[in-house]
């Protein structure tokens, strides 16, 4: 090898001797460690649970205060529109157009036996009424069609749609029979009703007269055979026409399997022609009447024409009679008497009581107490208070228990009905 080849690989050698030497440095080379910096530590915010706000607890009582009084309606048969009409026969149309003109003048219908017992109430804002017939059962004043519903060719069958559609009137009446003086008709042919075959005419009518009582017609006594008591001279027979009214009227529910229905029957007699018995023995007879069940009589209801207009006080009222209720003969003029009179009808009102503690609500003690609270601060007026059915009278500043609701119910019925006002 010559001198110059030998300079030229010694030359090689080191330039890849110095690159990889710098190679490896660089590899080698230790790596600067990163400064750690420290985060701030989050501190939750604590939730903060708010103090529970006790609502206050209020009970809603219906309250009627000055003149408690009402008017009674009094009706007796249903005919066509086309139908001549008297003083006891009145057209549907007609009866349509009263009880719209009473519906738009503020009244609801209570039955008869909680006007005569204090326990009547109706929505606030409204007047009580009540409407009776006379001279049960005609089938044009109740007929129950084949699939359960009243026909619209019945008086009663007619307030029942009314009622329907305007459930803010109520659904209630008193009717009067006298079971002994006619048959029922049990068929209806177009507007008409007429007998029907052999005996199925008594099924039908026990068939009615459950049907009333199941939806909120109230039976009463108006004797037998509509007998004109003022020229009665026998007590036993005057006895006798209240009694078998009473037992026919049983019998026929007994027909269709309804005894069930028996405890509902209640103790009212309205006088045939508005007539009493001539002797006090025989008015006396009327007056200690006990019916089936076992119950005394409640009242006895009378009867005026146009002319004799009075309106019938409640058993809150002074003088108030039970055996001396007066009652309007229906018609046109004395549906506008009425009218006129409406602000002389007590209007139910709104009492809240409280606040009460919520398990003392139904305690008789504590709603007493309240009523005195609510009449002393002047927050309510004096007058008749109902609270879920119980009764109390607030006059001349002292609150007393006038009757109490003793009816057996679910803790569901008996809630009380309040208002939480927060």
């Amino acid at each position: 090898m010559n001198k110059h080849n030998l300079l030229y690989w010694l030359s090689s050698l080191l330039v890849l001797f110095l690159m990889t030497s710098c190679s490896v440095v660089s590899a080698f080379s230790p790596t600067e460690t990163p400064t750690l910096t420290l985060q701030p530590t989050q501190t939750p915010t604590p939730t903060l649970t708010p103090t529970p706000t006790e609502i206050p607890f209020y009970l809603n009582a219906t309250v009627f205060s000055g003149s408690i009084q009402t008017p009674i309606l009094l009706y007796h048969r249903f005919v066509p529109d086309y139908a001549n009409t008297d003083a006891t026969q009145m057209r549907l149309e007609d009866f349509k157009t009263q009880i719209q003109t009473l519906y738009d003048n503020g009244f609801y219908l209570v039955s008869l036996e909680a006007w005569l017992n204090g326990t009547f109430v109706v929505p606030v804002g409204k007047k009580p009424l009540i409407i009776t017939l006379d001279d049960l059962w005609f089938a044009d004043q109740l007929y129950i069609n084949p699939d359960g519903t009243p026909s619209q060719y019945s008086g009663l069958g007619v307030l029942w749609q009314f009622s329907q559609e305007h459930p803010d009137f109520g659904y209630s009446a008193a009717v009067f029979s006298n079971m002994g003086d006619k048959y029922y008709g049990d068929k209806q042919v177009g507007e008409i009703f007429q007998l029907g075959d052999g005996d199925a005419w008594k099924t039908k009518l026990g068939e009615t007269i459950a049907w009333a009582v199941d939806h909120g017609i109230e039976p009463y006594n108006h004797l037998y055979k509509h007998p004109l008591l003022s020229i009665m001279t026998s007590n036993s027979d005057i006895q006798w026409q209240i009694k078998m009214n009473d037992e026919d009227t049983r019998y026929f529910l007994s027909k269709v399997g309804r005894e069930d229905l028996f405890p509902k029957l209640g103790n009212v007699i309205a006088l045939p022609f508005g007539e009493w018995p001539a002797t006090e023995s025989g008015i006396n007879v009327l007056k200690k009447y006990i019916n089936p069940e076992g119950k005394p009589l409640l009242a006895i209801m009378e009867a005026y024409n146009l002319g004799n207009q009075e309106m019938s006080p409640s058993v809150f009222s002074e003088g108030f009679n039970p055996f001396n209720i007066a009652r309007l003969t229906a018609s046109h003029y004395m549906i506008e008497w009425i009218v006129e009179q409406k602000d002389t009808i007590a209007t139910a009102q709104n009492c809240q009581l409280g606040p009460l503690d919520e398990t003392q609500s139904i305690n008789l003690d504590v709603i007493q107490a309240a009523i005195q609270s609510a009449i002393s601060t002047q927050a309510c007026p004096e007058g008749v208070y109902n609270v879920n059915g119980s009764v109390f009278v607030a006059k001349a500043g002292v609150v007393t228990l006038f009757k109490s609701n003793t009816i057996e119910a679910t803790a569901e019925q008996t809630a009380p009905t309040a208002t939480a006002t927060p």
